[in-house]
């Protein structure tokens, strides 16, 4: 941990100006690392404690199953679940957080400050948010971009919460999509049973 917070301040020393937009966006070194990794671990079990009621608000506004099919490629083939497991992390875990909280969420939310009380500020950027996120995924089916939308307000709560920490919402994110890719890969996942029926 030392070394990467002196790999972060060498970069911060040349990049003077990005000090005040890394801390704007919740991307400061968290004042305390073992602070943001509790907040991210809580999290993801509350998350994954969830995530059957997600799926089943989902199931009743939509009938057909998430689309999935560019996720069989790694079921059973442990190189390719990695592979895709550091590509969540890149793509799930730090640019989604860091365009939908640490951007959206938070431009939003500090737009709104001035008009309305603070509650409604951040409860507004916290949804508008999610529904970006949401919109994102529009490739794996209404029924995926609902839970994606829930989970998304989740993640917002978590980065409101956590103090604008972006650090938690990412740890937070990747540790659950790690899981689900698990989930999936081992066939665990009921949605990675549909698709090695169909």
């Amino acid at each position: 941990m030392e070394q990467v917070a002196e790999t972060y301040d060498v970069l911060s020393m040349a990049l003077p100006a990005s000090n005040a937009v890394l801390s704007d966006v919740g991307l400061a070194l968290p004042s305390s690392w073992s602070v943001a990794i509790a907040w991210a671990a809580a999290w993801t079990a509350l998350m994954l404690a969830y995530s059957p009621f997600a799926d089943w608000m989902a199931t009743k506004l939509f009938v057909a199953p998430p689309t999935l099919g560019a996720f069989r490629a790694i079921q059973g083939i442990e190189g390719q679940t990695l592979d895709r497991i550091v590509v969540a992390w890149l793509l799930g875990g730090f640019l989604e957080e860091l365009v939908f909280r640490g951007i959206v969420l938070r431009a939003i939310e500090l737009g709104l400050a001035p008009l309305a009380p603070h509650v409604i500020a951040t409860s507004a950027a916290v949804v508008v948010a999610a529904i970006g996120a949401a919109l994102v995924h529009w490739h794996e089916g209404p029924r995926a971009m609902v839970i994606i939308m829930q989970l998304s307000v989740l993640f917002g709560v978590l980065f409101v919460v956590s103090g604008h920490d972006l650090w938690a919402a990412m740890i937070c994110h990747g540790s659950y999509d790690t899981i689900a890719f698990i989930r999936f890969a081992s066939g665990k996942s009921r949605y990675a049973k549909l698709h090695e029926a169909a």
